[in-house]
């Protein structure tokens, strides 16, 4: 099964990001040259980022793999939207989903899902691009 990198994506921008306005903060004044800390806080923040969305990646990929979540159906309910989801076992529940979500993740029938906590999120939509 193909492996999801959506928080390895996220969170290392996050963490280059992050390790500019750290490295100028300390390395930069430090050693009285913006540009090496700029360059140190890059290299940190990207291993930091890639090491936190690596290890929330593996969760769900664990997830994926074990369990296979795939949306089935999408009803209408007056509080949103009942996802009926089922996993490659034959089980199915309905999961759900407040209309802001519905369109913040675009689910539709075939899309791969993992549950987080008690709400479901998109790992791949359906065709799995």
């Amino acid at each position: 099964m193909k492996k999801t990198h959506k928080y390895t994506n996220l969170y290392m921008p996050l963490g280059m990001l992050y390790g500019i306005v750290f490295g100028m903060l300390t390395y930069g004044i430090a050693l009285d040259s913006i540009g090496i800390g700029i360059s140190l806080g890059i290299c940190i923040g990207m291993c930091l980022g890639v090491g936190i969305g690596s290890a929330k990646d593996a969760k769900i990929n664990k997830q994926l793999e074990e369990y296979g979540y795939t949306v089935r159906s999408i009803s209408e309910t007056p509080d949103g939207y009942d996802v009926i989801i089922s996993d490659k076992h034959g089980g199915e529940k309905a999961v759900p989903v407040s209309r802001k979500a519905l369109v913040h993740e675009k689910f539709k029938p075939g899309d791969l899902v993992y549950l987080s906590g008690s709400r479901i999120e998109q790992a791949y939509p359906a065709g799995g691009k």
